[in-house]
């Protein structure tokens, strides 16, 4: 009676993080909702401090963050890794493009849009997408891969290598776009390049991403394996809080007539910079004559950022500029947007055509 119990307990926990994994755009979409509405508790959150040691403070929102990056490591199926050697160009042109592309984008943005529409009203906009634009390929780029039959090792080398390869690239990156912004904002994307080189970014990055490899060796694959779905869960629910307390801060800004033009054009461009990502990573398939499950990779890893990480690197630095916040909420919410309808164009491709790219 016991295992039965216990078997039907599995079979129950298996549905629930099949349904929350089908539906987590959906629930991404609620807890912003929630967050415009009711944003009191995600405020609550942002501000609940754990520990504070003098000028250094533990807050919710960081070891949110920290949960975070340890599930995604904890769950890599390392040995998959080793496919990559046997095309090594693909894995470094990618890691050029992911960083490259979105910079020399925002870049030429700096010098266009507050031409177009005045400064007051991209004030905060640039800086939110140059931080989303510098950010390392998101985790959940490799659950869209899988989804739709893509390579999901080169999925996940193009996820682990630009964590690796971060505290050099987004420094770089965000000094980069800087110059092409007002002053203001160049200052603002310095104070973001000092916070994410130094100690945080150790402490908060790396040394939860390491903690996950560690368990992930202690453990063993075939442990590993049992555990995916509650490291799923534990992941999904740690992604949607952390999204609903920052989003609480920007979403009610959203609301106000006055930012009304500001919302849109951020929209637009977050949809902009992931459909962009969409679009290299099917000309460097092309270019480079690859099969459909790696061009697919290429365009998921290309389109999806780390924005669970930006938004609790903004939320530390610039928690008093909301449109940089909502500019990272959106492109949080629109990326995974994008990813959904490539994922619904690549399955309803016919089989004489997916299997002829």
């Amino acid at each position: 009676m016991v295992s039965r119990d216990s078997s039907n307990n599995d079979g129950r926990f298996a549905t629930f993080s099949g349904w929350v994994h089908r539906n987590l755009l959906w629930l991404l979409v609620a807890s912003y909702v929630l967050a415009a509405l009711i944003p009191g508790p995600g405020l609550t959150i942002r501000e609940l401090t754990l520990v504070e040691t003098g000028d250094n403070e533990v807050t919710a929102p960081l070891l949110l963050l920290a949960l975070l990056l340890f599930c995604a490591a904890a769950v890599v199926r390392w040995s998959q890794l080793r496919d990559l050697m046997q095309r090594p160009g693909i894995l470094l042109l990618g890691l050029a493009a992911i960083w490259l592309v979105p910079g020399v984008f925002v870049s030429s943005l700096g010098w266009i849009l507050p031409t177009l529409f005045g400064e007051y009203v991209t004030t905060g906009m640039l800086v939110g997408l140059a931080l989303v634009a510098a950010m390392p390929v998101a985790n959940s780029s490799v659950a869209w891969c899988q989804n739709a039959q893509g390579n999901v090792a080169l999925s996940l080398g193009l996820i682990v290598l630009t964590i690796v390869l971060s505290p050099v690239a987004t420094p770089q990156m965000l000094k980069l776009m800087g110059l092409a912004l007002s002053d203001t904002e160049t200052a603002q994307c310095e104070q973001l390049v000092t916070r994410f080189s130094g100690g945080f970014f150790i402490v908060w990055v790396i040394l939860p991403s390491l903690a996950g490899m560690i368990t992930n060796w202690l453990l063993g694959l075939d442990v590993i394996d049992r555990l995916r779905g509650v490291f799923r869960m534990i992941s999904a629910a740690t992604l949607l809080t952390l999204n609903y307390a920052n989003a609480s801060l920007a979403m009610p800004q959203a609301l106000n007539e006055g930012i009304s033009k500001t919302f849109l054009l951020s929209s637009a461009l977050a949809i902009t910079l992931s459909a962009l990502g969409v679009a290299i990573g099917w000309l460097l398939s092309k270019l480079v004559s690859t099969d459909r499950p790696t061009a697919t990779a290429l365009m998921f890893g290309f389109s999806m950022k780390h924005t669970g990480l930006a938004l609790v690197l903004a939320g530390q630095v610039l928690h008093t500029e909301p449109r940089v916040i909502l500019m990272i909420v959106l492109a949080t919410l629109l990326q995974h947007v994008v990813a959904g309808l490539a994922d619904w164009y690549f399955m309803h491709q016919p089989p004489q055509a997916a299997a002829s790219e």
